[in-house]
């Protein structure tokens, strides 16, 4: 009895170790588009920040600071990469093919993991840029 046990034990084990986890296309699909939606709000914040550091400039609220021209270079500087990352958001967008039909599934798995390691990097862009921006603008009290 303490044989059979093991043996059924071993046999049990085994089968849930080969099965499979991995989540299918259909998931990643829809976690893929989840990022989406959530950039997209993220997207306006992004142009909040973008306006809130044109207004800092206009204003002449730098002319305060101590060293005007390198705050002035940092503002420009992040204005230029808050674009950028809202040009990579558009541009991943235009690419994206919500409704990708590959011949196997393991294509449209492919296909659909690819998209998540882009739009991936498309939130870490967005999460930086606006992490920097909004601590500039704190600085200059803009609400």
């Amino acid at each position: 009895m303490n044989r059979l046990n093991i043996v059924l034990f071993s046999l049990v084990a085994a089968l849930l170790f080969s099965c499979k986890t991995e989540p299918d296309s259909t998931a990643i699909r829809k976690e893929v588009l989840n990022i989406h939606d959530k950039l997209m709000i993220d997207g306006e914040k992004v142009m909040k920040n973008k306006m809130k550091l044109d207004q800092i400039l206009i204003s002449g609220q730098v002319k305060l600071a101590q060293d005007s021209t390198l705050q002035k270079h940092k503002i420009n500087d992040l204005i230029t990469r808050l674009n950028a990352a809202d040009e990579k958001m558009m541009d991943w967008m235009h690419f994206f093919k919500d409704d990708f039909k590959g011949k196997t599934e393991q294509e449209d798995l492919d296909y659909y993991k690819a998209e998540m390691v882009k739009i991936r990097a498309v939130e870490d862009g967005y999460i930086k840029v606006m992490r920097e921006s909004d601590s500039l603008i704190k600085v200059y009290h803009v609400k």
